[in-house]
């Protein structure tokens, strides 16, 4: 078996050959680090065409409108890439909001806990002191009886 350092490892197919996220099909940009994708040949897609025998309409020879119609077709596959991203940003950030929600529920029916039975010590205090000043109060009442 021959391991030659030689041959540089090529990016599966589908994935971007800078940073291997997986690639839509299609795609001419990676949706993650924005670089420009390669076809199975490992070339760059070539211009697309409006007609499917490949040649330019009719009536189209200047090379500016192709370059807008081009620019035109990447702007749309880079916002469509833009907002797949932004769908995936959002899935993320709601399990981050609900992970987090779950971590202060859970603090707070601590707190509560703790709250709860202060609470509940405090009323009996409040009830041993009150029956102690009451039973202070009739000892007095029967010794001033007393004397």
């Amino acid at each position: 078996m021959d391991y030659s350092a030689d041959k540089p490892l090529a990016p599966a197919k589908g994935a971007c050959p800078v940073c291997s996220s997986r690639a839509d099909d299609g795609a001419l940009f990676c949706a993650r680090c924005g670089a420009f994708l390669q076809d199975d040949n490992g070339k760059r897609p070539q211009r697309r065409s409006t007609q499917a025998n490949g040649t330019p309409p009719e009536g189209v020879e200047h090379g500016m409108v192709q370059l807008m119609a081009e620019i035109a077709h990447l702007q749309r596959d880079l916002l469509r890439q833009f907002r797949q991203g932004q769908a995936l940003q959002v899935r993320q950030f709601e399990r981050a909001l609900q992970a987090q929600a779950q971590g202060l529920e859970k603090t707070l029916a601590h707190t509560t806990e703790r709250v709860e039975a202060s609470e509940q010590r405090l009323d009996v205090w409040q009830r041993w002191t009150a029956g102690l000043v009451a039973a202070v109060f009739v000892l007095l009442v029967v010794g001033s009886q007393l004397v």
